[in-house]
């Protein structure tokens, strides 16, 4: 852990919470949103010169959409029609950065809220995403006018909009548009079919009420038509982790440690998306600590290296925090303005400069976190694990030799039958068979088990047996916790354990523990 220094700018002239917030020469740029008492605002602010500007818009954009497109400009659309959060409109309008001036610039084919966009090339933008209404994907051409595209296989809000080609993308979300969760996640394609990933099963893509810019996520090359994005997301338990997309493949981001959810003065609430910074090549995920800490939080993942490094940074506790999408500046830092406090209705005018820009990470920085306890962490093992045997294969791939059916993926498909074993065991539970053998697990992936235990062995897991009982020690902490008073055969027997003596000395091996005393530590009142 390492503390962050944290500078209070002026206030902004108008509190505001549902605005976008962008960094355009320089200068933080805040646009729309809606005022004190849940009123939409037609005003802008930019700050230079030490302190906030304040500029009209031609219409309000309350949780409307915003994008910066690369020839400079900024196009702002859509939003609540009326106070309270009511309606959607049609209105659209750029922002010049050079003359600090908006013009009402065209219309959108559908009225929208908690939409998004993505420019695609030329000054294209695709948008989609809706909020109790229609929603389908159109084109703003680069002029004055959109166009209609196609329809979408599910109404989403606030989607994510991710390219994947020169002339594709695809577009998804974990919520519908009255903010329902979906049971299943369906991708769609700008051009072709749509498709799902087995991903989203497990970890669905983080949803709330701010705006993602896809340029804020990129960590890839158009020059070299190599898109990748990084992206929050988070697992039924609460255990929040990053993805990262690469065309249409969804995997996790392998760390060194899980995710941390509690510092050392209490449990973190992560918000907003990650911003990413290409030139230090690390992603910055922002958190809140309780009522009681009051500090802010960043997270840094430096994403190049494998497994990646952590660092939290924290301040000192804040007399108010509001919480809101940051932005990056040029120098490295975050700037946050305005959001969201107790309500809708009482948003924030604050603005913070969080200052990262020269900070590396600190050496022993990695799993420094004094109060994750040793059970917390062995609950998230799992995950973490799965992810990370992807990685580690991949380094030693070469020294395999599998013997492949006819058919067979080869060597450089090695990954791709690593997550299908991952897949096999936290989709459809294998692991949860009495007297599950290697062979089965081959039969069900269509392979040989030399080949299956062969990418075992060149994983985190080193083994079969130690993979399998990772996800029954697992399960058996999950029955514990949600049923303590059951007895530890009954235990065994249900996780798949052949008898109560290997499933003791399989929990003791990966837990530090026997299964009561593991119990007992969990219903203490510091861990109640």
């Amino acid at each position: 852990m390492q503390p962050l220094q944290v500078e209070r700018l002026p206030n902004l002239h108008v509190a505001r919470t549902g605005h976008e917030v962008f960094c355009e020469n320089g200068e933080v740029l805040v646009v729309g949103g809606h005022t004190s008492g849940f009123v939409p605002t037609a005003t802008a602010e930019y700050f230079a010169d030490g302190q906030w500007h304040l500029l009209p818009t031609v219409y309000t954009h309350d949780q409307g959409l915003g994008i910066q497109l690369k020839l400079g400009e900024i196009i702002v659309a859509g939003g609540h029609e009326q106070p309270l959060g009511i309606g959607q409109t049609f209105t659209l309008e750029r922002y010049n950065p050079a003359k600090h001036t908006f013009e009402g610039y065209g219309c959108l084919e559908l009225k929208r809220c908690f939409a998004q966009a993505l420019e695609m090339d030329s000054g294209r933008v695709i948008i989609s995403g809706n909020w109790y209404a229609d929603d389908a994907i159109e084109l703003f051409d680069g002029s004055r006018q959109c166009h209609y595209v196609k329809n979408v296989t599910q109404h989403r809000a606030l989607p994510y909009l991710l390219r994947t080609a020169k002339d594709n993308a695809i577009i998804f979300g974990s919520k519908d548009h009255h903010g329902n969760p979906f049971d299943s996640i369906i991708i769609d394609r700008l051009r072709g079919e749509p498709f799902t990933d087995s991903l989203l099963t497990i970890w669905r893509p983080y949803h709330n009420g701010t705006s993602l810019h896809p340029s804020d996520a990129f960590i890839g090359d158009e020059a070299k038509e190599y898109y990748a994005y990084l992206l929050k997301v988070v697992n039924d338990s609460g255990q929040v982790a990053i993805a990262k997309v690469e065309g249409e493949a969804f995997a996790l981001l392998p760390t060194a440690t899980p995710i941390p959810m509690q510092s050392q003065w209490g449990p973190l609430a992560y918000f907003g998306y990650p911003v990413v910074d290409r030139d230090k090549e690390a992603v910055y995920l922002m958190a809140s600590g309780s009522e009681t800490d009051r500090r802010l939080y960043v997270l840094r993942i430096d994403y190049t290296t494998a497994p990646s490094p952590l660092t939290l940074y924290y301040t000192e506790p804040q007399d108010s925090i509001a919480m809101w999408q940051p932005v990056l500046t040029p120098d490295g830092n975050l700037v946050m303005a305005g959001g969201q406090t107790d309500s809708n209705f009482t948003p924030s005018a604050r603005a913070l400069l969080l200052r990262l820009g020269g900070a590396p990470p600190a050496a022993s920085a990695v799993g420094a976190y004094p109060r994750v306890r040793p059970w917390l962490v062995v609950l998230l093992a799992a995950v973490a694990l799965a992810a990370l045997a992807i990685r580690y294969y991949k380094k030693r791939r070469s020294r395999l030799q599998p013997v492949a059916k006819k058919g067979e993926q080869q060597a450089g498909d090695n990954e791709k039958l690593m997550q299908r074993i991952c897949q096999l065991m936290e989709k459809e539970q294998f692991y949860l068979r009495n007297n599950l053998k290697l062979q089965d697990v081959a039969d069900a992936l269509g392979t040989n088990r030399t080949y299956v235990s062969d990418c075992i062995k060149a994983s985190q897991y080193g083994s079969f047996n130690q993979l399998i009982n990772t996800y029954r020690v697992n399960h058996a902490m999950q029955l514990l916790n949600r049923q303590p008073d059951l007895r530890s055969v009954e235990v065994s027997t249900r996780c798949g354990f052949a008898n109560d003596a290997t499933f003791f000395r399989a929990f003791k091996a990966i837990a530090g523990m026997p299964p009561k005393e593991w119990l007992a530590q969990q219903r203490t009142p510091d861990n109640a």
